[in-house]
């Protein structure tokens, strides 16, 4: 049982998990919107041309499945219901995207009873399929794999009650998704430009008060460092993108001027 807490702490303990089911939700309107792989020039409602989903990567939201599903076997370990709750909504949603992102690239094996039909040029001279990806990054196959080993590892360890070992495969994840925007940062930075929509700052001021959140309720309420830890490395995170948004964004490459 935890000790009472204070009433903030018990506030931000009960609206985390709002904005973790916020943020697992995000990429539902951009996935649901962007066109098929054999569809690529398909329109949208407002008459224009919709992206693709070859422009998208599949690591977000397998990545986001692995991540729920550690942190929903670390809650249960803990007997913590703001973390296995939302992060067990948090496994839907990213089975969900998954799922949707190998039928919109053409699913595991082509047929001519698709939705989506195999198309076939001198550029792709086999049926698109998943399988064909190599930019996702890597490929479908190695993704799988090692997102099983993952779950496998956790599994195990949630058998043998071995939180430790659960809680660093899942500040890996953590880590790992928190890291990759940094890269496109550092380029802006040297730069001294942010192309307009590059950092969504609805998604990135939601993803700082949900690691605000966590980083308040993880280290007054839980005292877990495995909470706490990584969201405090996202809420720093997450400040540096929006400085990098407001100081850069609309500038000229270079120049540094509006």
């Amino acid at each position: 049982m935890l000790a009472p807490v204070a009433p903030f702490v018990q506030f931000c303990g009960n609206c985390a998990p709002i904005t973790s089911i916020l943020l697992y939700a995000a990429p539902f309107p951009t996935l649901m919107s962007i066109g098929a792989a054999n569809h690529p020039q398909s329109l949208g409602s407002d008459g224009k041309q919709r992206s693709s989903i070859l422009s998208l990567p599949l690591l977000p939201y397998s990545s986001m499945t692995v991540n729920a599903t550690l942190w929903t076997l670390y809650g249960l370990l803990i007997s913590s219901k703001p973390i296995y709750l939302c992060n067990s909504v948090g496994i839907l949603m990213g089975l969900f995207y998954v799922a949707t992102f190998v039928h919109k690239s053409g699913g595991l094996a082509s047929s001519s009873s698709s939705k989506y039909l195999p198309v076939t040029s001198s550029a792709l001279p086999k049926p698109l399929t998943i399988l064909s990806r190599t930019d996702l990054p890597s490929t479908f196959s190695s993704q799988i794999t090692v997102s099983l080993l993952l779950l496998t590892s956790g599994l195990l360890a949630f058998r043998l009650h071995n939180k430790t070992l659960i809680g660093v495969l899942a500040n890996l994840i953590c880590g790992v998704m928190f890291l990759s925007p940094l890269s496109s940062l550092f380029s802006i930075i040297k730069k001294k430009s942010c192309p307009r929509g590059s950092i969504p700052l609805p998604f990135t001021l939601v993803q700082g008060l949900n690691c605000f959140l966590w980083t308040v309720y993880g280290k007054i309420g839980l005292k877990d460092v495995t909470v706490w830890g990584p969201n405090f490395f996202g809420l720093w995170c997450a400040l540096a993108q929006a400085a990098v948004k407001f100081r850069y964004e609309g500038r000229e490459p270079g120049l540094g001027k509006p």
